[in-house]
């Protein structure tokens, strides 16, 4: 018995080893490529990413706040959305395809005794693309139903005029860091006493 095992670790021992596989480095066939943001964003590099076929880069979504892409710190609760089009070189150009704002964020400017109300809507540019936008308002005090629909009724029509006078490239740059919230608020302060109006999402429809 002793023998028979000692005939099978030897049969084993002198098994012929397996040939090995050759590998290819997979890095050595990547290149970096910058990720470029669009012309009304002065085209600032946003980051960098490796990749083996550039064409998987179209179609990426880079998530990128408004502090880092401007600087100003006020804007670090805003990530705006930037989607990779076309390829140049070794660059990614992007187009801003929409924004969010942060839950948090949203959360700690909602106060007790006051009204939230909110309105989704698509919009379209003078150029006819389509922008689905999410606007909150927020009052001072607590309104009443039909000051509540006369809030909704007169964002929707400020926001309609708004964004049909603006060019599709300059949607998301005018509502995270123009005026537009302001334009809006002229056409609500006669009705109730406004505290803030938030543009919380904006997207790309086509």
């Amino acid at each position: 018995m002793a023998k028979d095992k000692k005939d099978k670790k030897e049969e084993k021992t002198k098994a012929p080893p397996k040939k090995k596989t050759k590998t290819t480095d997979k890095w050595k066939k990547k290149s970096w490529y910058a990720i470029i943001a669009p012309e009304e964003f002065e085209r600032k590099q946003l980051g960098e990413t490796i990749v083996e076929k550039p064409e998987n880069l179209i179609g990426r979504v880079i998530h990128v706040t408004g502090r880092e892409l401007a600087n100003q710190p006020k804007k670090q609760h805003i990530q705006l959305k930037f989607k990779v089009r076309d390829i140049t070189g070794n660059k990614a150009n992007t187009e801003v395809v929409g924004h969010e704002v942060k839950d948090s964020y949203l959360k700690r400017i909602i106060r007790r005794r006051a009204s939230k109300i909110m309105t989704v809507k698509n919009y379209t540019t003078k150029d006819n693309k389509i922008y689905k936008i999410k606007i909150i308002i927020i009052t001072e005090n607590k309104a009443s139903r039909n000051q509540k629909t006369s809030i909704m009724k007169q964002t929707e029509e400020a926001t309609k005029k708004i964004i049909s006078e603006l060019d599709s490239r300059k949607v998301i740059d005018e509502i995270v860091f123009g005026t537009i919230p302001n334009k809006i608020y002229g056409n609500l302060k006669s009705i109730v006493p406004v505290k803030r109006i938030e543009i919380t999402k904006s997207a790309l429809v086509v």
